[in-house]
């Protein structure tokens, strides 16, 4: 079943190169010497990582017209990739019926061996069915939505940026949502954290079983290791519940929260950080998720794959 994530991550990725990039043509002229180098387009922007994008931002001038039809070109390539995988799901659809009405139709007459091969048929297709769905269903619409979040860092990030250096340099901050931050632990960020609790380890009990969280490292002094740091935070946040963190068996650079304080970390993510603030500054951004609780506000409105795609 993790062979099945690891596919379906692949795929929702490739899916995203159907859509070509904006400036496609400009992009062909700088790799001709007898041009000069063009700068990157906006939609290779997109493919830079949130940090890079933040510290560019400020310093890039798009205009409205190329981000309205930056986004109309990713509503198009969305629909291309999520057809494309629709149209997989009724193909398999139909070879499951065709496969199933000619195993009725010969059950008495088969050899074992025969038999088990139209066993192992059926669960192919099945499993390719599923597969199909997932990425018709969450993990390509949720990738596009990763790319129009950075698209709108890109447009209103800027304009945000200097509103809160002025807002820092006025000492305004202070009355913004939030800004009370000398009396974190003493506020209440969303109330009824209490009640994700039942509700995360359903999810996870599912997604474990659904092969959509990796198992666990076996190394108890990694694990060790990076709790202690988790608690650490989430002695000085407003956290409320008690607090369960995970390292997985994934090269993935990810972590990510759900309901009731559980936080799986990636243990590419580990490998990826120079030094254990690092890994403090992601530990506390996910702890700061289950405090919101926007993890069980996302899972109200998906189902417990797109959760996971979300989540990631």
């Amino acid at each position: 079943m993790h062979v099945l994530f690891q596919k379906v991550v692949a795929l929702a990725l490739c899916a995203l190169i159907v859509l070509p990039p904006v400036g496609e043509a400009a992009a062909q002229q700088a790799s001709n010497p007898a041009h000069p180098a063009q700068p990157p387009s906006l939609r290779e922007y997109l493919q830079k990582p949130y940090l890079e994008l933040f510290e560019l931002a400020p310093k890039l001038e798009f205009s409205a017209a190329e981000i309205e039809s930056q986004r109309e070109a990713l509503e198009s390539g969305k629909e291309v990739c999520v057809d494309r995988f629709e149209n997989h799901m009724k193909q398999y659809s139909k070879q499951i019926e065709a496969a199933q009405a000619d195993l009725k139709k010969k059950t008495a007459t088969l050899t074992e061996t025969q038999r088990k091969e139209m066993h192992c048929n059926l669960q192919n297709l099945d499993l390719l069915k599923s597969e199909a769905e997932i990425l018709a269903k969450q993990a390509i619409p949720t990738a596009y939505e990763n790319l129009n979040a950075k698209l709108d860092v890109l447009e209103l990030w800027p304009g945000q940026h200097t509103q809160i250096q002025q807002e820092i340099a006025s000492g305004s901050y202070h009355t913004r949502r939030w800004g009370d931050v000398k009396d974190i632990g003493f506020r209440e960020i969303e109330p009824n954290q209490q009640e994700d609790i039942k509700r995360g380890a359903q999810a996870v009990e599912e997604m474990k079983r659904l092969g959509l969280i990796p198992p666990p490292v076996e190394d108890k002094a990694i694990q060790e290791y990076v709790r202690s740091i988790a608690e650490r935070i989430a002695k000085h946040s407003d956290l409320k519940v008690p607090l369960h963190v995970e390292v997985i068996q994934s090269r993935e650079i990810n972590a990510f929260a759900l309901p009731g304080g559980y936080v799986f970390v990636e243990r590419g993510l580990l490998e990826a950080t120079d030094d254990e603030s690092e890994l403090a500054g992601v530990l506390a951004h996910e702890i700061a998720h289950d405090t919101a609780r926007h993890s069980y506000k996302m899972m109200k409105r998906a189902s417990i794959a797109s959760l996971f795609y979300q989540a990631a």
